[in-house]
């Protein structure tokens, strides 16, 4: 049958034949939450398996290796229905490319790609979600930072964050000042947060 375990763990065939699954566990040394793993060329394909027959078939070439057990990550958590509508609102806002939130540890990040701002320049903008909006504020609002900020009043743009909102200058990120206060869930949205907010970088009279 030409069964060998080499060096490094794996046992190669060099013949055909079959062997029960317990005797080829015992020459990989299997573990007690490992899984057996065959690869091997197919018709000039390489292929990769679980092996989970009792009965196991086997011919030159194929190598076997004893791994942990792989399983899919959890399912991410859907789109809020209110969530979805207020993206679509946005993205037909004329504010920029608007992609769909991805979920984080905070709840949800929006970004926005190209994002017009006051005096005409474009640069991308985040806006970090709740894990419970519509029903409570955004938590944040960030600009690219190194972008072409220079005719925004730059007062509330700050390099580190505060108020509870994570820092994410170390991917890139500068925070805005702002705090969407006395919010109201279904009267408040993302359209008029994002528009006020581009509001005080336009106006320096804004307190």
């Amino acid at each position: 049958m030409g069964l060998k375990r080499d060096e490094l763990g794996f046992v190669r065939s060099s013949g055909y034949g079959r062997i029960r699954r317990d005797e080829l566990e015992q020459l990989l040394r299997v573990g007690p939450r490992d899984s057996v793993y065959r690869s091997g060329i197919d018709h000039g394909v390489r292929t990769g398996q679980v092996v989970t027959d009792q009965e196991v078939m086997i011919k030159p070439g194929d190598t076997f290796s004893a791994g942990p057990r792989v399983v899919k990550g959890a399912t991410l958590a859907p789109l809020p229905e209110a969530l979805k509508r207020e993206v679509d609102a946005l993205s037909h806002a004329g504010f920029g490319g608007v992609g769909m939130p991805e979920p984080a540890e905070e709840g949800w990040r929006l970004r926005l790609r190209g994002l017009t701002l006051p005096g005409g320049s474009r640069t991308d903008a985040l806006i970090l979600l709740p894990k419970t909006y519509p029903l409570a504020a955004p938590i944040g609002f960030y600009l690219a930072k190194g972008e072409q900020t220079a005719q925004l009043d730059l007062s509330h743009l700050f390099d580190r964050s505060y108020y509870d909102a994570p820092d994410l200058t170390g991917q890139g990120w500068q925070w805005y000042c702002g705090v969407a206060d006395n919010w109201r869930p279904g009267h408040h949205t993302l359209v008029a947060y994002l528009t006020v907010t581009l509001a005080f970088f336009a106006d320096k009279a804004v307190n």
